[in-house]
């Protein structure tokens, strides 16, 4: 139990970014290092994680803790990837909150901005190798895509959607 309150303890401590730029981290933790889960029940955690309310990190900490150990490796997991957020924005809070007005604290946040983004896409790179086996696949991801980028369209309506849509088509195509 303390090896898994250990390991989201770290991903939470190292993770700058939010749930998605965790992403890599959870991946490379979970299934390469730990051996945990596998690459297809990472991308079912993320979309289950994504359709569910709450952060994508604490979510995920929650099914593989869940998996791993149960009820109390779900608490476990959760309380860890959530700790050190608490602690720091805590000591933020307390200590560091003017220095945020501070020029270069600014320049160090451009900085990290960037590094988050090569982790989400890193991370899109990694997971889409596992997610793109039919052609379906691609077009789903095409549309979703430009639905968002230049219709605005609700990320909710598309996941249920393209879920529901997806059902049918496989339905239809097992018959």
């Amino acid at each position: 139990m303390f090896e898994l309150f250990y390991t989201f303890f770290k991903i939470g401590m190292f993770t700058f970014g939010g749930g998605l730029a965790m992403i890599p981290i959870i991946e490379k933790e979970m299934i390469e290092n730990k051996k945990w889960i596998n690459r297809d029940e990472m991308l079912e955690m993320i979309t289950i994680s994504q359709i569910t309310p709450g952060p994508i990190a604490i979510n995920t900490a929650t099914f593989i803790g869940r998996k791993r150990l149960g009820f109390k490796g779900a608490v476990c997991a959760t309380i860890g990837v959530v700790l050190p957020s608490l602690i720091l924005l805590t000591l933020i809070s307390i200590y560091l909150s003017k220095s945020f007005t501070n020029p270069i604290i600014q320049k160090g946040f451009l900085g990290l901005r960037s590094g988050i983004v090569a982790l989400i896409l890193s991370s899109i790179f990694s997971l889409s190798k596992t997610t793109f086996i039919k052609m379906q696949d691609y077009i789903i991801f095409i549309i979703s895509l430009g639905s968002l980028i230049f219709f605005n369209f609700s990320p909710i309506i598309l996941i249920v959607g393209f879920g529901v849509f997806s059902i049918i088509f496989n339905l239809k195509n097992n018959n």
